[in-house]
């Protein structure tokens, strides 16, 4: 079994034995020349007093064509030298086991890779870089390794077996503002070396906004928050990590990703009985390393957390159209009456949200949550309907959600929100003037549904119990069959049709 760090380079997933590489540090603006001349060689980066040569291999790969800036240096130690490596981003640590890898013939004399292997989280393929050929490059400048701050990186080979014994964990060490952190880097998916923020309708307390990760848009929350620890200051968001649950990604917001480090099971001490905050996902404590003692999180649980992976379902594609978060739904019909109504316990997730009053609404009804839209054709003849705008190459309808349900509001627009919901094959655009959170509800209340198509009222509504408090339900895909069926059963010079026509 073989411990492989991996990262991008053009479009290529890369890999090297985690013994190989030494640190991961974030693209500087401009490299120092050097008194020499190799293809791909861009110049040098002084790294803590040592001068590294680094290397692009797109040229080497004759990807010119390549436009997308490397973001981060890999730097690289092999055989006694040290070199770096341009490349895009870093895609996490993997485990590889030595019958997995696949023999590869290249037509050179000193070809690149001679191994690929399949990931085992994404089944992507990739390629393992072979460190001889790079060094051998003619005209290829290279430093003496001088040691660095990772050097427990070169404990993963030996360590693997002990790993693959259960006798011991490579854990990656992080940094959240004064508090360490330490979490098995098998759950990492990858390190964002310089964490470069976009604000996001969601943005709140918790999470931080996006990241752009390959070709989405990922959620970035807060470390400290999730576990109740706290929360990060703005000059402590330098860095991330991202892990993979099953509908997406997340990145979680870091000062520092110090090391990766070899970790006897006996090391790790049980938390006190008091004197830490409750944290679900707090395991132990790992003393005794770099920078005093780390709080060891268990990353099978945090990808386990049904609300962080109903965030991670909801990273949207880069200029693409953003995917509609599906969550899962358990209903366990119990049977308590009262005056008439059924109520039936509930666990699943609701948007919660400002309507004129405080409203619910499922969390896959919505396809995607966008700022108040800047260029409006707009409706002059007054009501909830604000006109049309475009989105994704779509004319969308833009309505007062508050107004439609009789609770009109005055609205800024640079705080509101614009819910999509797409319905009937018609797209609609619902303003609501504050969004509150995503919740899971308690129990729900359902009602015979007589008319499928009547129109919503929030006096109607069935209720929603979640966080303690008691919501009306507001079916959102409903408003918009209730509003195709009436635009149906009208034509353009507003007579009435039959029913048997609508």
């Amino acid at each position: 079994m073989t411990l492989y760090g991996v990262f991008t380079v053009a479009d290529v997933q890369v890999a090297l034995p985690l013994s190989e590489l030494r640190e991961v540090i974030p693209c500087p603006a401009t490299f120092d020349p050097l008194l020499a001349v190799a293809p791909g060689l861009v110049g040098a980066v002084n790294l803590r007093h040592q001068v590294i040569p680094v290397l692009d291999l797109r040229v080497l790969l004759d990807r010119h064509e390549d436009t997308v800036a490397a973001e981060v240096v890999v730097v690289v130690t092999y055989d006694g030298s040290v070199f770096g490596l341009l490349a895009n981003a870093v895609r996490g640590v993997v485990f590889i086991e030595d019958e997995a890898h696949l023999d590869i013939s290249v037509n050179t004399s000193l070809p690149l890779f001679t191994r690929t292997f399949e990931r085992p989280d994404d089944s992507a393929v990739v390629s393992v870089l072979d460190c001889a050929a790079v060094k051998h490059t003619p005209g290829m400048v290279l430093a003496a390794d001088t040691g660095g701050p990772s050097g427990a990186v070169a404990q993963a080979q030996q360590a693997a077996s002990g790993i693959s014994a259960g006798g011991r964990s490579m854990m990656m060490l992080l940094r959240c503002g004064e508090i360490g952190l330490a979490v098995d880097v098998s759950h990492i998916h990858s390190v964002v070396p310089e964490l470069i923020l976009k604000s996001s309708p969601l943005d709140g307390p918790t999470i931080h906004g996006v990241v752009e990760l390959g070709d989405r848009y990922v959620p970035t929350v807060d470390t400290l928050a999730v576990l109740r620890l706290g929360a990060l200051t703005p000059v402590d968001v330098k860095r991330g990590v991202s892990l993979a649950f099953e509908r997406g990604l997340l990145a979680f917001a870091v000062t520092e990703v110090v090391s990766i480090v070899a970790v006897p099971d006996a090391d790790v001490l049980p938390l006190p009985e008091f004197g830490l905050p409750a944290s679900a996902h707090a395991v132990g404590i790992l003393p005794g390393q770099a920078g005093g003692s780390y709080l060891v999180l268990d990353g099978e649980a945090l990808r386990a957390d049904e609300e962080l992976g109903t965030l991670a379902a909801l990273g949207t594609p880069v200029g693409g159209t953003p995917v509609v978060a599906r969550v899962a739904e358990r209903s366990d019909a119990a049977d308590p009456r009262f005056d008439g109504r059924v109520i039936e316990t509930s666990v699943r997730k609701f948007l919660t949200y400002d309507a004129g009053v405080d409203v619910a609404s499922p969390l896959t009804q919505i396809t995607e949550i966008v700022p108040f839209p800047t260029d409006v054709i707009p409706f002059v003849g007054g009501g909830p309907l604000r006109g049309v705008f475009t989105h994704q190459r779509a004319s969308v309808p833009l309505i007062c959600l508050a107004g439609l349900l009789g609770r009109p509001v005055e609205l800024d627009e640079a705080t509101a929100r614009v819910l999509l919901i797409e319905a009937r094959g018609t797209r609609v655009g619902f303003i609501v003037p504050h969004l509150r959170a995503i919740e899971e509800s308690e129990w729900e209340e359902r009602r015979a549904d007589t008319d499928p198509d009547a129109p919503v009222s929030l006096a109607g509504s069935p209720l929603v119990k979640i966080g303690g408090r008691m919501l009306p339900r507001v079916d959102l895909e409903q408003v918009v069959r209730t509003m195709v069926t009436d635009h149906e059963r009208t034509d353009p010079a507003g007579d009435r049709r039959s029913l048997a026509h609508a």
